[in-house]
């Protein structure tokens, strides 16, 4: 059984049911000044690119949402992730860990043109370009933000839309087979007298328009996609990452000069903006009586990758590192089973260091939002397997030189049928950021002392994920929690 779960912790004990929504929404700016500071940038490659300077801003966005009892902060930051530590740190500087009647929901945009917070794009491969003094800044943003949102909460109406957009021109998967989300989530709340406070904006795409020539910092289409909505309808928009993983990066051209790249940047953003102002002009759902409910999973996952286990201290930066059960992993071993894995290969399971993460479902009156703590594959949670969702592309490409053994791939009921509910959207990188959940039946990558040989084809998320067990583990903590 590669499931263990840390503990089933149902934080919420009011069933929905009728009552008075509360809401409040805002945004704080989080731009660093790369001629003040030394700014790495995450995102492509092995070491960081030093910022050298602003295109546009990065911000923290948060809309918090109560029916008098129950209270929950979505919030969303422009970077490339957020670990389940600072997640935590949040909720304590919050005053809301533990509690039974607050959560923070908290997400990334995923930017790839922002700083590094997660620690692997520094100056030098395997140095942090993680500038603590900043982290803390941004965290410190975040908890004001909230707080400030939490003391101002008026009674608001909830609107929601979903629909499906053909993500030619703006989305494409990179690896077989192909699949695609094309479910675009709008999210609207106004006040009592109709005006506008939030919108909160689902898709599912990597936000890497601007490719690792760029240096300016910018929020990538995210940014953009706000931009517009904010202008146009006023109030606040937030952006949640969908289904990331696949790899499903831009549809657009990037191959021009930078100011070509901008302007690609640009038309992505307006043109889901463009679809999810025009869902919310005709919403599928309008209430203001929604009851606010959450519910968590933890779980533990195994760190297998071999490049995690050389680099196993810089772990402990986002994750507190744990035995297989569940005990703090002694400092010492820090450092003595990296050496241990690369002179004796390869390490016992038994002395496998594992992390904690989380799953959490948050219910809006008759909305779900599932967040799932990581990059995972679109197939694992809406299925695609038989070519529905290749949207004219061959599931899988005839000169693809391993190609997926699709006889392999888990069946249904998929995590999204087991949501039951019309408006229910699965996060990505929610509450901790995990790389890629990759499905265990094509983790191809060598199980070596690094990983290497390469696998012929598309096998680049192997290296950025936990490891094979990791994608079952997580779901199955989902699935759990929706049962």
């Amino acid at each position: 059984m590669t499931l263990l779960l840390a503990g089933l912790l149902l934080l919420a004990a009011a069933a929905p049911g009728h009552a008075a929504l509360y809401a409040a929404a805002g945004k704080a700016d989080i731009t660093p000044d790369p001629k003040k500071e030394t700014v790495w940038l995450a995102g492509y490659g092995a070491s960081g690119r030093k910022a050298t300077g602003v295109h546009d801003p990065l911000y923290a966005r948060a809309v918090v949402v109560s029916d008098g009892k129950v209270t929950a902060a979505i919030a969303s930051v422009d970077a490339i992730g957020l670990y389940r530590e600072d997640v935590l740190d949040l909720r304590r500087a919050l005053g809301w860990e533990g509690k039974s009647d607050r959560l923070l929901f908290m997400t990334a945009t995923h930017d790839h043109s922002a700083p590094d917070t997660v620690g692997l794009w520094g100056r030098f491969p395997g140095v942090s370009g993680v500038d603590k003094k900043r982290h803390k800044r941004l965290k410190k943003s975040i908890v004001v933000l909230i707080k400030e949102l939490e003391g101002r909460l008026q009674e608001a109406e909830l609107s929601a839309a979903r629909t499906e957009v053909d993500p030619e021109g703006l989305c494409r998967d990179s690896r077989d087979p192909v699949v695609m989300d094309p479910e675009l989530n709008v999210l609207g709340l106004r006040t009592k007298g109709g005006a506008p406070l939030a919108a909160v904006v689902r898709w599912s795409c990597h936000p890497e328009v601007l490719q690792p020539d760029n240096t300016l910092i910018t929020a990538d289409f995210p940014g953009a996609l706000c931009a517009k909505v904010e202008a146009e309808r006023g109030g606040t928009c937030l952006f949640l990452p969908g289904l990331l993983g696949g790899l499903m990066t831009p549809d657009a051209d990037a191959s021009g000069p930078l100011e070509a790249d901008y302007k690609e940047m640009e038309r992505v953003g307006a043109t889901l903006a463009g679809h999810a102002l025009k869902a919310l002009a005709a919403p599928g759902l309008r209430t203001r009586n929604a009851a606010v409910s959450f519910s968590s999973a933890t779980a533990l996952v195994p760190i297998e990758n071999s490049r995690y286990l050389f680099f196993l201290p810089s772990l402990d930066f986002g994750h507190r590192l744990l035995d297989a059960e569940g005990r703090p992993l002694a400092r010492w071993k820090r450092w003595y089973l990296p050496l241990r894995h690369l002179l004796l290969f390869p390490l016992p399971e038994r002395l496998r260091p594992w992390v904690e993460t989380e799953v959490t479902l948050l219910r809006v009156g008759p909305v779900k939002l599932l967040g799932i703590p990581g990059e995972v594959f679109p197939e694992l949670v809406i299925g695609g397997y038989k070519g529905e969702r290749r949207y004219g592309r061959p599931l899988v490409r005839p000169t693809n030189p391993n190609p997926p053994d699709l006889a392999k791939a888990p069946g249904p009921p998929y995590l999204r049928e087991r949501l039951k509910a019309e408006h229910g959207i699965v996060v990505g990188l929610a509450n901790d950021m995990l790389g890629y959940l990759v499905p265990e039946y094509d983790f191809k990558a060598a199980p070596t002392r690094t990983m290497t040989p390469k696998p012929p084809g598309t096998h680049y998320e192997e290296t950025n994920s936990v490891g094979p067990r990791g994608s079952k583990i997580v779901l199955d903590a989902a699935a759990a929690l929706l049962e």
